[in-house]
């Protein structure tokens, strides 16, 4: 990762917590209870707050309209189907994704509170959002986290033509002490399917990596994204090898919907997703002393940030570090917000009858 900034075309920044409470009281009013819709919120602001503007407020309106179609069921409660020592399997019973996700982290938490490392897998789930807002959660606790879902096909595989796999993503978050903690998140598409799209809408073409046509060839030309071509795995058989693990431990062995089996929770509001999801916390205490663990992390990063520069390159970063930054901006100054985001948000209150409590002004 070299020194360059996150950017966005932002319209205007708006207070932290002032956002927040809107996206509470929009979600009140669609149907979440305050706990929930607090902790959806919270969640999803964050992500806003690290850059990661595809997986935080945007998708805030399409959970409002999946809550009155029938995809996600409002007062859905995860609940704990199986467990032993050190795993459990949860059922989100089509609950927001956030709150399936929130309850399955927690409980790979607390399995390694006691055992030194926990597992948890989540079923009927939907999207989740940022995979890294979990991840965090373990690394808040001094622990090594681990998130990854699976997703609907959007990505063509080595060989195939059309969507065969999800770009699942996977996120892992490190502790640190002195150093920036380590926060990665990623899909297994060479790029996000926003970038594609963009385009698409803009009319402009693409690098011949990023997407295949109906026939699965190599395409400049964004327009049939979503209508028959596909994202392409990044780095080809990588993307692909670690796109199925993902769906392995988060499809399979959760027993939620598997590739195809899914709903296109972005097209279909009707009809609960059935997304998985998979956790995993590492005690890093239960495996060395946490001073011993703290040096070597740090001694690490450390190497990482200090590396030797490249020609016109001022900074070297660790993963999350840049996101962090971005966050600590964000605090100060407010979040901002893209027209698409604000026009999104704006939608969202009239749809549920809240235009009183925008959070910009005009």
């Amino acid at each position: 990762m070299t020194g360059t900034t996150l950017k966005t075309p932002y319209v205007q920044r708006v207070d932290t917590n002032a956002l927040t409470e809107f996206c509470v009281r929009a979600l009140i009013a669609a149907g979440l209870s305050e706990d929930d819709a607090r902790l959806t919120s919270r969640l999803q602001v964050q992500a806003e707050m690290r850059g990661i503007y595809t997986h935080g407020l945007a998708g805030f309106r399409k959970f409002a309209q999946m809550m009155r179609d029938g995809g996600i069921d409002p007062r859905g409660v995860p609940e704990i189907t199986a467990e032993g020592p050190a795993w459990a399997q949860l059922d989100a019973h089509a609950a927001v994704g956030m709150i399936g996700a929130h309850a399955g982290m927690s409980a790979a938490i607390g399995k390694a509170k006691q055992m030194g490392i926990g597992t948890a897998g989540v079923r009927n789930s939907t999207h989740f959002g940022a995979a890294c807002v979990y991840a965090m959660m373990a690394m808040d606790e001094g622990m090594i986290g681990i998130a990854a879902s699976n997703v609907n096909p959007v990505m063509t595989i080595p060989g195939a033509r059309g969507a065969v796999l999800g770009n699942n993503p996977l996120a892992y978050a490190i502790p640190a002490k002195t150093q920036p903690s380590m926060v990665l998140d990623i899909a297994m598409s060479t790029v996000a399917g926003g970038k594609v799209f963009s385009a698409k809408v803009l009319g402009q073409s693409i690098p011949d990596t990023w997407l295949t046509d109906i026939d699965g060839l190599p395409t400049t030309d964004p327009s049939g994204f979503t209508l028959g071509s596909a994202l392409t795995p990044f780095a080809g058989h990588k993307g692909y090898g670690i796109g199925l693990l993902i769906e392995s431990l988060a499809g399979v062995l959760t027993g939620a919907g598997l590739t195809s089996d899914m709903t296109d929770w972005s097209q279909e509001t009707g009809k609960p997703a059935d997304q998985g999801h998979w956790f995993m916390a590492v005690n890093v205490e239960a495996m060395m002393p946490a001073d011993a663990y703290y040096e070597r992390v740090d001694k690490l990063i450390d190497r990482m940030r200090t590396a030797p520069k490249a020609k016109g390159v001022e900074r070297t970063f660790v993963p999350g570090e840049m996101e962090l930054e971005h966050e600590a901006l964000c605090r100060e100054h407010g979040i901002a917000l893209t027209q698409a985001t604000i026009d999104n948000l704006t939608g969202l209150a009239v749809d549920v009858g809240i235009e009183d409590a925008l959070p910009w002004t005009d």
